[in-house]
């Protein structure tokens, strides 16, 4: 009884340890992360030993090229500790591969409760443990409780919860919110009413605790993020939204969490991103990868662990050679959602669920670098990895063609040389 029982733990274990490792990630971060790479590296390994090939996509050329510039900083700085941003790296190509293979409909929906789940805990955390932030070192950063990035001022006491710092706490909150918005559309579809009275309370939460996490890039993507839930839900008050809202502009500026500070704020962002551009031209090939930002700027006399704009992050921290692999990777991501728009129903199954999603990314990007942290970055692969796996069999080299080529017979036609078109292709370039 006791082996079946025991039989019985380490399947189950097997059989969701992927599961296992995101609520670790929210419960015991450094576990959780640790769990979540070994899940890559035992993935990676096996497909070299077994000599599979690589499946071969804008993401994993963006994981190869951020692998390749940690191991070219490594070697050229001479700096042997760099090359565990080599191994980091490693663990989150082999993690999204391992997701794209094994994805379902079934996992993304277990992912998408954890994250809410794990969201809730942040806010809950983030005030039973706000008293304990540095009362035990040791625990805190067992727990995630301990503030990681500078004090984190008693004078106005931010919310992080177990994510170390409250900008990635905002991240990770922004995720929950667009997973709740996306449900809620979802349930609105299908008249799931009922279920709402679960949702909208959550929802609700979860913007309390992103006010409460004082970050501003945060507070200003889930008011976007918001305000394009209603316009595609409901279109008519959705633009009467926009004219009310920009009547009222000043009042909003006003609810922004210190927004006294936010022409002190502007300015040091605009110091920090013109010192990271002059760190990629000292480094303009590998960077200085996340390890070594921090040293590299302490040459402008200012303790600064990264970029603050994730753009410029990639390229001053992974060179020219991540940078523009993160721009190639935004660039098809984003035509992959124009091109869904042009698909019929039963392939936008999960659209709206990506579409509120994954622009968090950028949104909170442009002030501010969430990725830098392993918790945020591993989380935000397994939602990415699910986004490639669910565009997989969408034909967009094809639909790209067929649009390419219908454009120039189009422009063929009406420059007065319609004669050398047969008739079906003058039937092409009709609306």
């Amino acid at each position: 009884m006791t082996k079946l029982k025991s039989l019985m733990n380490k399947e189950t274990i097997l059989k969701y340890h992927l599961e296992i490792g995101i609520m670790l990630c929210f419960l015991l971060p450094p576990i959780g992360i640790l769990w979540l790479v070994v899940i890559g590296w035992r993935h990676l390994n096996k497909l070299i030993y077994n000599r599979v090939p690589l499946h071969f996509n804008t993401t994993t050329f963006f994981f190869i090229c951020l692998l390749l510039s940690s191991a070219g900083a490594s070697i050229t700085q001479h700096t042997g500790k760099y090359l565990l941003i080599f191994g980091l790296i490693a663990g989150y190509l082999g993690l999204y591969l391992y997701i794209k293979e094994n994805t379902t409909f079934a996992s993304i929906n277990r992912y998408k409760y954890l994250m809410i789940a794990g969201g809730f805990y942040l806010f809950v955390s983030g005030f039973l443990f706000r008293g304990f932030y540095g009362s035990n070192a040791l625990i805190g950063y067992i727990t995630g409780t301990h503030f990681i990035g500078g004090p984190p001022g008693d004078d106005e006491p931010r919310l992080f919860g177990s994510a170390y710092n409250p900008n990635f706490t905002a991240f990770l909150l922004l995720l929950t919110f667009t997973f709740l918005l996306s449900t809620i559309m979802e349930n609105m579809k299908n008249g799931l009413n009922q279920k709402q009275k679960f949702f909208i309370p959550l929802l609700l939460v979860n913007m309390i605790g992103i006010f409460e996490t004082g970050s501003r890039s945060g507070v200003a993507a889930m008011f976007i993020l918001a305000l394009f839930f209603v316009i595609k839900s409901y279109p008519k008050i959705g633009l009467t939204s926009i004219a009310a809202l920009y009547l009222i502009k000043d009042q909003i500026l006003m609810l922004i969490p210190r927004n006294d500070a936010i022409s002190q704020s502007t300015f040091m962002r605009k110091e920090i991103w013109e010192n990271s551009i002059r760190i990629w031209k000292d480094h303009p090939f590998f960077g200085t990868t996340p390890l070594g930002f921090s040293d590299a700027y302490a040459h402008f006399d200012r303790a600064v662990p990264h970029a603050h704009n994730i753009v410029l992050a990639f390229f001053a921290e992974y060179g020219t050679i991540g940078g523009l692999a993160f721009l190639l990777l935004a660039i098809s991501v984003m035509y992959k959602f124009c091109c869904l728009y042009f698909l019929s129903s039963k392939r936008k199954k999960l659209l709206n669920f990506f579409l509120l999603s994954l622009p968090v990314i950028l949104l909170t990007g442009i002030f501010d670098h969430p990725l830098v942290s392993p918790q945020t970055a591993l989380l935000t692969i397994i939602l990415l990895a699910s986004w490639d796996k669910y565009t997989a069999t969408v034909p967009f080299v094809e639909k790209s063609v067929y649009h390419v080529k219908r454009a120039l017979l189009r422009i063929s036609y009406w420059s007065g040389k319609p004669q050398h078109m047969s008739k079906s292709h003058k039937n092409k370039t009709k609306l």
